[in-house]
């Protein structure tokens, strides 16, 4: 009887069992990949079946024996049992080891593409006063939102750009108020930056909740549930610590406020993990500062021999800091977060990404601007090429889950999300 498997919402088959069984060696499926033999029978697991296969041949073989004579002699020795079969040891390793297939993340937008959204969003951006910005923001996102796909899905961006104007609309006026206030009172202008202050946690949990509440992928939101206690103390409290320690606290800040926004962030009803430690931004942060010092010292020496080879070696330093930063962060957020044990890989690579930021700000320049939509293009395809989901079950029913618990619960954060605050 032909076998049938399933790779994400398509049923792939007929097969045989050697073909299946050349899947399985060539790690195209898992042991946890979904299969059945007839249209009739219910998806299950191929351990699954491997395992209720291999006990109904024991059971029988059982049987088997109970109605045979025993007129071995007693010295005689058992005969060693046989070997599993060579599918089922497969698929058991595959099983305790979790060796699913990474999901890889892909991108496909092109810089042509996005250019005629960008020409298009500075010109009536331009037109409007400003007005236009933030329907430009929602274009934006939705581009590169539904450009981007994991498993077979693609992500949404389905914010309004009127809520997105409120928010603008308030912050323009806050920073008019300062700049008249500044002016005429400037004493007055020390408390406008302790009301910001104030209101900076509140700020920063409008604005992650609405980006997250209005990002989606399988119809299915994301979240995020953090307090505004929490984040008064993340990126307010502890920063005021930095000058009291002389920056060496900074690490644990920057690791403090990774981990509250993963950890509070979800997909769903399922909230991220994050397994990164203190220690692990620590030694980021010496990695990066070590070289720093001696490209500064470098820099410095070449600058009482010859000021334009000096001028070279600063831009080799902002280009080294940048790039370094960047991926080393990056993978450092994504190889460290989980959801609902499904974890992600990042692997971009420095002098890669340094490459890519070279020529796209040399491009850019040459062009008098006109090559920044191929530049963010080219530097997000990146990033997104080098990202993957490593799925610990079936990821096709773990959606199916958060689908109907998120059925059942609601949507009781849709009155909460009036505005955003972010730019």
């Amino acid at each position: 009887m032909p076998w049938y498997y399933k790779e994400g919402d398509r049923e792939i088959g007929p097969l045989s069992k050697a073909e299946l069984r050349a899947l399985l060696k060539a790690k195209k499926i898992g042991a946890r990949t979904l299969v059945r033999q007839d249209h009739h029978q219910e998806w299950r697991s191929l351990i699954d079946v491997v395992k209720g296969s291999a006990g109904r041949q024991r059971t029988s073989s059982t049987q088997a024996s109970a109605d045979q004579p025993r007129e071995a002699p007693p010295e005689a020795t058992q005969p060693p049992p046989p070997p599993p079969p060579e599918d089922a040891a497969d698929a058991s390793d595959k099983a305790e080891q979790g060796a699913l297939p990474a999901l890889a993340f892909q991108f496909s937008g092109t810089g042509g593409q996005y250019f005629k959204i960008w020409i298009v969003n500075i010109l009536l951006s331009v037109i409007t006063l400003g007005i236009y910005s933030a329907w430009a923001k929602v274009r934006r996102k939705q581009y590169f939102y539904g450009n981007t796909r994991v498993s077979g899905g693609a992500f949404q961006y389905l914010a309004d750009p009127v809520k997105i104007l409120k928010g603008r609309i308030i912050v323009f006026l806050f920073f008019v108020a300062y700049s008249v206030a500044n002016q005429f009172f400037p004493i007055i202008s020390v408390a406008f930056i302790l009301v910001l202050m104030l209101f900076l946690p509140w700020l920063v949990i409008r604005s992650l909740s609405f980006n997250a509440h209005n990002s989606a992928l399988r119809n299915i939101r994301f979240n995020f549930s953090g307090t505004v206690l929490e984040a008064a103390k993340t990126f307010v409290l502890w920063p005021l610590l930095m000058p009291v320690t002389l920056g060496l606290i900074g690490p644990y800040v920057f690791y403090r406020q990774k981990k509250f926004v993963v950890e509070n962030s979800g997909y769903g009803t399922t909230r991220f993990n994050f397994n990164a430690t203190a220690k692990d931004y620590y030694l980021l942060f010496v990695r990066f500062v070590l070289p720093l010092l001696l490209f500064i010292g470098l820099a410095v020496g070449a600058g009482f021999v010859f000021a334009p080879l000096a001028a070279l070696l600063v831009a080799m330093l902002y280009l080294y800091a940048f790039a370094y930063f960047t991926v080393r962060s990056t993978n450092l957020l994504y190889n460290s977060a989980e959801l609902s044990g499904h974890a992600f890989e990042s692997t971009m690579a420095i002098k890669d990404y340094a490459w890519i930021v070279l020529t796209n700000t040399m491009a850019t320049v040459l062009t008098l601007g006109f090559f920044h939509p191929f530049a963010k293009v080219r530097a997000y395809r990146y990033k997104i090429q080098q990202l993957a989901l490593l799925p610990a079950g079936d990821l096709d029913r773990f959606v199916a889950a958060e689908q109907e618990q998120v059925s059942a619960f609601g949507d009781e954060m849709s009155d909460f999300m009036d505005f955003d605050f972010g730019l």
